[in-house]
């Protein structure tokens, strides 16, 4: 399995090159509202240099991040609910004990008989069935706030009609000390299979679901994608409706203040809703990735469709009250029982009690490592927000550098003033830059029908209704097919493009089906081909080169070097691995004409590191226990020297280098500074941080006994970088 997640993290980094394309907050006035609002007509008067990375006007410092508890996970998972009572399985079996019998072996684990997790190894199921008197005695000595306080892994199956405890019990006892939640009606254990569907989903996103990065918000939120805003104030209205929506969009918008006042008032009502949405999408999960799963037999989850999780109130465009401390406080409890399940996307209101606010970000980033924070800013009314406003907007809804995105929707009663957004997203992203920090993706509207112009400007996870629902959850929402309708008219996509895959004998690779779908699901109107030649010049010479369409290619063996010489520029990584693997086409002014006459130019890059850089930044970043700094590179083709580079780009020191035949190694020992062992068995290595194999499946490599036990003892990372692995 884990050789497996390291393959789908080099696809998504080689595929990001083609998508990727980018907020930590600032000042606060009133007790409870942070910036102007349509309650305060106060403005305050500023200019572009109050923005330049040297201004005074500097972000606050932003907030020391906290560790994910669940980091490199080694203990038991601990099932809290009744058993043995009430609503049972087809086999007799209480919900409870059903539920766990099947985690544990889907994790190839046991059950713990045992009262104590104590006793249980790594991964583990524990059932926990309470009653009443199981929380009789004080809250220091409630035993699920001992496991919550000792980094367990807490999931509570709450099944309705099977209440054991008092919902005082439950709020005071069980809630405060569980992570996740799995809600069961009566009825529902005709339905095992998605409830451990639910189940396991939970345990994955909990424990193997990469930690959410700026990186990971711009590959959900990357350039045109889009999320509906349902607007159904009973979940079960939108299950007609989902087949046509998920072809369309990339997640779900879960608005919490639409729904029925009773519903939204119920943690149970409110967790067991979204449960509903996701069993609607899940088969129709086409445009969305795969999930890291930790069953044994299931490596990916592949239909989870993101959800998008709102609680909007009432002064930001949205229903849900905000009169009162009292209605905030309700507010933030309602974002935090939306983290017992299982979030892609928290929408965290930027304007509020910054202690709440604090608060809340501290348990996702805790338990909730994998959920992405968007942090979000409405101005609702006639006034238009002045664009130096609007950028600390921005940087406010940066929550003090904890969020991973930021979205700013402005009012305007003037259609001129459309773009006013837009314009503060860029600069926003531009300051980020200049302060050397990650370009989160900005989301940046203009209410009402007379700014839906600013929603074809926008790029980045769009917010939009569909020809099927019954109305729209803002005032000039537009579908995604208009959206992308509208920006091929007006130019703003780019016109038809033809992109291939360079190489010679390659009717194995599989490029054009996952580009080409790519294109499909965005509505590009692109086309990615093979080019099957057996020389470069056959290539280069030909039409589909030549032509003002053509746009790029991927290059693979025989053609990565051969292809240097047509190139007009070389990236760094290009030169120093000394191949290429990308062919970006650009334009720039042709200084020899001397009329401003665009010409074309081929950029010649290597990829191929990127796709090793990547999952091994993410490993090294958390893996505590090794201090060590050494690489060992297994090959001595291509694929190692993009691991050289890749390495030196992480400075990792020493590198070592090993190759059944030393001398093919010894150029990229010179040219990288490294080490040439002749043999494995060599005790003067020092102890590593990395090992990456570039050696093909069909050379029949085992590392050696002492490498493997090292490995296993130090945490040392290993990256088998190969194409066909088994």
């Amino acid at each position: 399995m884990m050789r497996r997640f390291f393959y789908v993290s080099q696809l998504v980094s080689l595929l990001s090159f083609f998508w990727t394309t980018q907020v930590a907050q600032s000042f606060g006035t009133a007790s409870r509202f942070l910036t102007t609002t349509t309650r305060s007509s106060s403005t305050t008067t500023t200019c572009l240099s109050d923005f330049t990375a040297s201004s005074t006007t500097s972000p606050a410092v932003e907030k020391k991040k906290k560790k994910n508890v669940f980091e490199s996970y080694q203990k038991p998972i601990i099932l809290v609910g009744s058993s043995g009572t009430g609503s049972s399985s087809p086999d007799g079996d209480d919900i409870l004990t059903q539920l766990g019998n099947t985690l544990a072996s889907q994790l190839q684990t046991n059950v713990i008989s045992s009262s104590s997790a104590e006793d249980g190894n790594a991964l583990d199921v524990l059932l926990f069935p309470m009653d009443d008197t199981t929380f009789q005695q004080s809250n220091s000595n409630n035993p699920l706030s001992s496991y919550y306080n000792n980094g367990y892994l807490l999931i509570y199956i709450n099944v309705q009609g099977q209440k054991v405890v008092s919902t005082d019990v439950e709020d005071e006892h069980i809630v405060p000390f569980t992570d996740y939640e799995l809600c069961v009606k009566s009825g529902d254990e005709d339905d095992l299979d998605h409830l451990e569907w639910e189940l396991q989903r939970l345990v994955s996103r909990a424990l193997v679901a990469p930690e959410a990065t700026i990186e990971d918000a711009n590959l959900l939120m990357g350039e045109q994608t889009f999320f509906c805003s349902l607007t159904f104030p009973k979940v079960e209205d939108a299950e007609p409706f989902c087949e046509q929506i998920c072809q369309d969009v990339d997640a779900m918008e879960y608005r919490v203040d639409l729904l029925l006042d009773e519903s939204r008032d119920s943690r149970f009502d409110i967790l067991y809703g979204m449960q509903l949405l996701r069993k609607y999408c899940r088969p129709y999960a086409t445009r969305v990735g795969a999930m890291p799963c930790l069953a044994s037999d299931v490596p990916l989850l592949e239909d989870v469709f993101p959800m998008v999780y709102t609680v909007r109130t009432a002064h930001q465009a949205g229903t849900y009250p905000d009169e009162t401390d009292e209605d905030i406080s309700n507010m933030f409890q309602r974002l935090s029982w939306g983290l017992r399940g299982g979030l892609e996307v928290l929408d965290v209101e930027s304007a509020w009690d910054p202690e709440l606010t604090t608060a809340l970000l501290e348990r996702a980033q805790e338990r909730h490592a994998s959920t992405v924070i968007l942090g979000s800013h409405h101005v609702v009314g006639s006034e238009t927000a002045d664009l130096m406003e609007a950028v600390e907007l921005f940087r406010q809804c940066q929550l003090q550098g904890r969020a991973h995105g930021a979205k700013v929707v402005l009012s305007t009663q003037d259609d001129k003033e459309d773009s006013v957004a837009y314009q503060a997203g860029l600069i926003a992203q531009s300051l980020l830059q200049q302060e050397g920090k990650e370009v989160m993706p900005c989301i940046s509207l203009m209410l009402g029908e007379i700014a839906q112009f600013s929603r074809v400007l926008n790029k980045n996870f769009t917010p939009v209704t569909h020809e099927s629902l019954p109305f729209t959850a803002a005032p000039g929402q537009l579908t995604a097919s208009e959206l992308m309708t509208t920006r091929v008219m007006t130019k703003l996509l780019p016109s038809p493009k033809y992109y291939a895959i360079l190489g010679h004998n390659i009717a194995y690779s599989v490029s054009p089906q996952m580009h080409n779908a790519a294109f499909q699901v965005l509505r590009l109107p692109y086309q990615y081909v093979r080019a099957d030649v057996e020389t470069v010049e056959e290539f280069v010479e030909g039409d589909f080169f030549k032509s003002v369409q053509f746009a790029g290619c991927s290059v693979t063996i025989p053609h990565k070097q051969s292809i240097m010489p047509y190139c007009d520029v070389l990236t760094d990584a290009a030169k120093a691995i000394g191949s290429v693997n990308t062919i970006i086409v650009t334009e720039e002014i042709d200084e020899e004409d001397g009329d401003g006459v665009l010409k074309r130019v081929n950029v010649g890059d290597n990829t191929d590191w990127k796709g090793i850089y990547n999952p091994l930044k993410r490993r090294l970043k958390k893996n505590n226990s090794n201090k060590s700094r050494a690489a060992l590179v297994i090959g001595a083709g291509g694929t190692a020297r993009a691991a050289a580079y890749a390495a030196r780009q992480l400075q990792l020191s020493p590198i070592y280098f090993y190759n059944r035949t030393p001398m093919k190694a010894q150029a990229l020992v010179e040219e990288f500074d490294g080490t040439l062992v002749e043999s494995l068995e060599d005790d003067k290595m020092e102890p590593l941080a990395v090992i990456v194999s570039t050696l093909p499946q069909s050379v029949g490599f085992t590392l050696p006994n002492a490498i493997l036990e090292q490995q296993q003892q130090q945490n040392v990372v290993l990256l088998d970088v190969n194409y066909k692995p088994y």
